[in-house]
């Protein structure tokens, strides 16, 4: 299965939304609420949410093959917006959604899975693992998963 910007684009839209939510009520994650999280991917390869997209007319600076990803990337600013405190954090939260275009990168689990197993099979002893992916736990639970030594 090949990368899904629509797919990517709501899950780090709901993932948003949990974690705003949880701030703002200083609450825990439920499991559930954990699961989608870890959805989150960041926004490389997702650079068309840079894109103007406050009026419908928008729409027209757009690439056609953009166009249906248009309505999710007015919901995913109207989220950004409404859980800022002042203009001020909306635009550090587009700053910061700017640089997560820039250097933020997708790595499949198929891709983690084979990197784990083959270091499994060449006994590498891993003593410490930084986690790449946003945090999220890919590359750790992957890890596990594969009982690397």
């Amino acid at each position: 299965m090949g990368f899904s910007k629509r797919q990517h684009l709501q899950w780090n839209i709901d993932a948003l939304r949990i974690a705003f939510k949880l701030e703002k009520e200083n609450g825990k994650a439920s499991v559930s609420e954990r699961l989608l999280m870890m959805q989150y991917s960041g926004f490389g390869g997702l650079k068309f949410v840079l894109n103007p997209a406050q009026n419908p007319i928008d729409i027209n600076h757009w690439r056609k093959n953009e166009h249906e990803l248009f309505p999710l990337t007015q919901e995913l600013h109207q989220l950004l917006k409404e859980s800022a405190t002042d203009e001020k954090q909306y635009r550090r939260y587009v700053d910061s959604m700017r640089s997560s275009v820039l250097t933020a990168f997708y790595t499949p689990p198929l891709v983690i899975d084979a990197i784990a197993i083959t270091l499994k099979e060449n006994a590498v002893s891993i003593q410490k693992l930084l986690e790449p992916s946003a945090g999220i736990g890919s590359f750790i639970q992957s890890f596990a998963d594969k009982d690397v030594p």
